[in-house]
């Protein structure tokens, strides 16, 4: 597979089959993030690869209260579709059936002056983040970037509980083998120019 090919043939998926990730795949896919580009090569990340029953039933009931703040918003952007809005509950109060959820912190050293400016910091964690996302599909898994948790004001309970001294909770990627086949959204025109 080419990487235009990964690039715009990935999907976000929401659903997944009971089969089980390799703890080869899960640790590929985090190699994959390692290599992301980041500003002045700062690497400013630190994944955490949930897997295990515990820690995912952990995750599950953050999960859970993640939708209870973030259903204002729901209703607020699909009130004519209400379908989206139950199908975004199933998958955030249970991550679709995902056997792993990778949680991506922005890894910020205190008192190191190369360290301060958090947007640049920020797309390096994003990079990598990407990164996973195109080795997961390269291997036939499916994949979903959220930041939904954040958004719900819940991703500091999030670090607290998986990496209380690693950083900033920046997102979610959930993993596994998906149990759908979603189409491309259209996209918006007028995105882009060349001059």
């Amino acid at each position: 597979m080419d990487v235009k090919q990964a690039v715009l043939g990935r999907r976000s998926i929401r659903n997944y089959t009971t089969q089980a990730v390799s703890r080869q795949d899960v640790e590929d896919i985090l190699e994959a993030a390692l290599y992301a580009p980041s500003g002045i090569n700062l690497q400013p990340w630190y994944f955490v690869a949930v897997c295990s029953e515990d820690a995912m039933a952990r995750l599950k009931f953050s999960m859970a209260k993640t939708y209870e703040n973030f259903q204002p918003r729901l209703q607020a952007r699909f009130a004519k579709n209400p379908e989206v809005i139950q199908q975004t509950k199933h998958f955030l109060t249970s991550l679709g059936g995902a056997p792993v959820c990778v949680l991506a912190f922005l890894l910020k050293p205190a008192n190191d002056p190369m360290y301060q400016d958090t947007a640049t910091l920020i797309q390096g964690v994003s990079a990598g983040i990407e990164n996973m996302l195109l080795v997961a599909y390269e291997k036939g898994l499916g994949s979903c970037w959220l930041t939904a948790p954040i958004v719900a004001g819940l991703g500091e309970g999030i670090r607290q509980e998986f990496a209380p001294e690693n950083g900033q909770l920046i997102a979610a990627v959930t993993i596994g083998y998906p149990a759908e086949s979603p189409k491309a959204p259209p996209r918006r025109e007028g995105r882009y120019v060349v001059i």
